[in-house]
Parts: C-alpha cells; structure tokens; sequence
C-alpha cells in the first residue's frame, strides 16, 4: 500500500478475506462478496493495493485494499461465460492489466481488465466482466489448480496429468493496444478455444513432475530480472523438483532458439510445437542438514549424448523435461502442496500435508 503498512490477506474455506497488519496482528479489515469458499489469491505486480481472488462460487473478483475504497472495496467481478464450476487458480500478468483464472471446469480463461479504480469505483454498481478474451478446455484433461504468466507465456498444471505446461496464447502480446470488452468472443457456439487474439494457443514445453497426482499440488515460479527464472514443485513423496528456465534455453545450443520463451519474438524456425486453431542461477538446497540432496547440475559437464539431449531436448513439445534438481525432504512423507518465493528470490518455503513447512536457501 501507498502507506508502507505491510498486509497479509487469508482465505480458504469461509467466502470471505481477512486482511491483517502484519506487525500488529490485528484484522484490519473483511473484504465480503464471493459466496463460496476461496481458493485462490494474487496481488498485482503493478499495483500492490489491488488483489485478485478465486472461488468455488465460479467467479474471480478484484479488491481494492486502499482505505479510500473501504466501504465498496470489490472493483471488478469476473463471472457470467467464464468458468462453468469451481475457480482454483488465478495470476496478474506483470503489466496488471491481464489475469488468466484455471478451474474445476478444464477452462482457463484470460480476462482483459480495465483501468481500476474505474469510473464505478465507490458506486453502487460494480463493473462485471461477463466474457474472457480468451477461453480454452483443450490445455488440460482434468482440474486446473495452478496457473502463472511467464512474461507473455503460460506456466499451468492440472491434477492427474504428472506435468506442468509450458505454452502460449496466439496473437496475445502484452505491448499491443488493450483490447475493449466489446472484442471478446461470445458463447453462443460451443468451442473448445475461443480467442480475440485471432488464433489459438502453441504448447511449448512440459515438465515431468511425478507423483502429482493430487488435486491442489501447486508450484511456485520465480521471475525477477536479472535472475535466473526457476520454476519449482512439490509431489505426494516429500520431493521438491527445480528448473532453471534459463539454462534450459542455453541447453539448446542455438542462441536465437534458446531466447524464444522470454522474448516476444516470431516463434524461431525449426521448433516443434503443438498448435489448436480458434475457429473465429541457481538451483536451491535444505536448510536441514539431514536433506538428501542431488548435486548441482554444471552444465559443462553434460555430455550431449542422445540421452541427455532427449531429457533437455526444448524442440519437442510432447517431450517432458526433467527436472534439474531434485530434493528429498527426509524423515517424513508428506504431499507439498504449495510452493512460494521471497521476492527477491532468496527464500522459497514449502508447505504441505500433516502440518509440515520447509525453508529452502538458493545458492548462486
């Protein structure tokens, strides 16, 4: 917030948010309106007053934490054609003015905001977004429970699949005029992908994650420049798989193929990927001693044999990428179920079944 005054929102099983002063521990403030359990919560990268959540009541809503919105603090609803059932997952793209929502429906949908505040702020009429900009149930078979951006890409997984999907929305670039809510497609034909960016999605990557079977496993991606890009999961066996996104792409061996992911660039020649058409530095240990903890992967030292350009082979699609690094909590078993960085990218925490937490120090 403008004032400084660190916060910290809690949801779950009760519709409603509790916001709380983090030094103080006293509530602060109960922002009310989903009907439903919340199973999600983002702040906004561009806007640390603005915090988006999702719910078993099929929709997604925009708060306003300032104390000048106090009496009406929901600033956008987003429900009507989007989700068909339950909303588990929803992220701010960086810019603030996009989130894509995941839910029990296989439906992601990416929804357009306007300008918040907006002209309804403080009304009585809160500003509804009735139709995403773009919907699709083709990414994924079953629940969506985990959702990011990745610059202007697409991080998900669903439970049941045993991977984390790397991909993108055609004709979506950030840096593009904002589309207006009269430019998102309608539902009165049934498509599995609907798009106002005048194509359909690529899937680009997938990352094996075994045993990650359960409904609601999540990963956590961290992404702040001039770090390296690491994307972390936890599985049902007390495992904390690690990427490092950026030596993936220096895997490739081509320089210009090897920037695809984090430039808005023409998808390069030669790279494989999955398309559907829309008919309109580091790796991270314990801090136990007691971990079971695989060495650093030096990239040097890699033979580029067939059987490790098979397991970092980025051309492929429907290859799946094994993780670089792999750590065994010991002692205990226990499915992680949420993953989450510090800001600046020091401290990643894991937190899991039968009451368990796990702190993790990156080295560089």
């Amino acid at each position: 917030m403008d004032t400084g005054q660190p916060l910290l929102c809690v949801a779950g099983t009760s519709p409603k948010i509790k916001v709380l002063d983090v030094k103080t521990g006293n509530l602060l403030k109960t922002l009310i309106g989903h009907g439903l359990d919340v199973t999600d919560l983002d702040v906004s990268p561009a806007s640390p007053d603005l915090l988006a959540s999702a719910s078993y009541d099929h929709s997604v809503r925009v708060w306003s934490l300032e104390p000048a919105h106090e009496q009406r603090p929901c600033l956008l609803i987003c429900a009507g054609e989007g989700h068909k059932e339950a909303v588990l997952t929803v992220a701010f793209h960086h810019s603030g003015r996009y989130l894509i929502s995941g839910g029990m429906d296989c439906i992601i949908n990416l929804w357009a905001l306007p300008q918040l505040p907006d002209g309804n702020t403080g009304s009585d009429k809160t500003t509804v977004l009735h139709y995403p900009h773009f919907s699709t149930t083709s990414v994924h078979s079953n629940f969506v429970d985990c959702i990011e951006f990745y610059n202007d890409l697409i991080i998900s997984k669903s439970a049941q699949e045993g991977k984390i999907v790397l991909w993108r929305i055609e004709g979506f670039s950030s840096s593009n005029p904002h589309p207006t809510p009269e430019t998102a497609p309608s539902t009165h034909e049934f498509r599995e992908t609907r798009s106002a960016f005048g194509g359909g999605y690529q899937r680009l990557l997938q990352f094996e994650a075994p045993q990650t079977d359960l409904f609601y496993l999540r990963f956590g991606f961290f992404n702040q420049p001039e770090k390296h890009p690491i994307l972390a999961m936890g599985n049902e066996a007390s495992k904390i798989f690690f990427w490092d996104l950026e030596r993936l792409e220096e895997w490739s061996g081509n320089d210009h193929d090897a920037r695809w992911a984090t430039k808005k660039t023409k998808r390069p020649p030669g790279l494989l990927r999955e398309s559907s058409t829309s008919t309109t530095a580091s790796s991270a240990r314990t801090g136990s001693n007691d971990g079971v903890v695989s060495q650093p992967v030096a990239w040097s030292d890699i033979p580029r044999d067939a059987k490790a350009n098979k397991k970092y082979n980025i051309s492929n699609p429907f290859n799946t990428i094994a993780p670089h690094l792999s750590v065994t909590v010991p002692k205990v078993m226990f499915a992680a179920r949420q993953v989450a960085w510090s800001v600046g990218g020091e401290w990643m925490v894991v937190v899991g079944d039968n009451g368990m937490l796990g702190v993790f120090r990156r080295w560089e």
